[in-house]
């Protein structure tokens, strides 16, 4: 599993610290870090973030100008799926965290042992949560979240994947090899000959095309609206199920 984590900290100390326990997790783990981004502040990461770019925010409480409560409020208010764990001297704010469904919460000082076991912890989360599906390139394979899965679009001959952070993986697969790949999962529907969307990475449908959150703008054929729409207001309805 490829991961992305943001540190978020007003002690540019700790910062250093927590990401050299983190680099030191992921040396012995068979899972590969991704971007690593320190934020000195709660504005900061608020400025920054998106929804999808990371899998685990490890942040601060007691910071000077946006105390980490009010920005976790603004992360999981745009994400809620994000892992986030909070790292302070006092446990006092624990009620005050507790709506926002925090993953974990340590105490400073913490040490590496603290830090592995968050990670571990959060890898079994994480893979409990979403299938890894696996890409083959032009000369290797990678392993990616399912869920991280933007659009699939064809290319020609081949398949490109977007993903939720803004990459594009140029693969070597078929775009009939792609549609495979997300047959099974509901999230993901053809809009059109060669464009695959995940529904839950699209922030309006409107004229006939959905518009991603990443800011693609997809067509939806006009033989297939009528079975998208469909498709589209059901995955609507289920999400407000399950959050209610």
């Amino acid at each position: 599993m490829r991961l992305n984590i943001a540190v978020v900290d007003d002690d540019a100390a700790e910062n250093t610290r927590l990401i050299a326990f983190l680099r030191n997790w992921f040396g012995g783990s068979i899972h590969e870090l991704g971007l690593i981004d320190s934020y000195s502040s709660g504005r900061e990461i608020i400025s920054a973030f998106t929804a999808g770019k990371y899998h685990i925010v490890l942040m601060d409480i007691i910071m000077g100008d946006v105390n980490g409560i009010e920005a976790a409020k603004f992360i999981r208010s745009n994400d809620s799926k994000v892992l986030i764990a909070f790292m302070t001297t006092s446990r006092e704010y624990a009620f005050d965290a507790f709506p926002l469904h925090p993953f974990h919460y340590i105490v400073k000082p913490y040490w590496q042992k603290d830090i592995d076991a968050l990670m571990n912890e959060a890898v079994n989360v994480l893979s409990a949560k979403e299938p890894v599906i696996t890409l083959r390139l032009s000369d290797s394979e990678c392993e990616i979240p399912l869920g991280s899965v933007s659009s699939a679009v064809s290319n020609g001959y081949t398949a490109d994947i977007i993903t939720a952070d803004g990459r594009k993986i140029i693969t070597a697969m078929s775009f009939t090899e792609a549609e495979k790949v997300f047959a099974d999962d509901p999230r993901f529907v053809l809009c059109k000959r060669g464009i695959i969307v995940n529904m839950s990475r699209v922030s309006a449908m409107k004229d006939r095309a959905f518009t991603m959150k990443e800011g693609q703008v997809y067509p939806i054929s006009a033989r297939r609206f009528g079975n998208v729409s469909h498709d589209f207001s059901q995955y609507l309805i289920s999400r407000m199920r399950e959050e209610s």
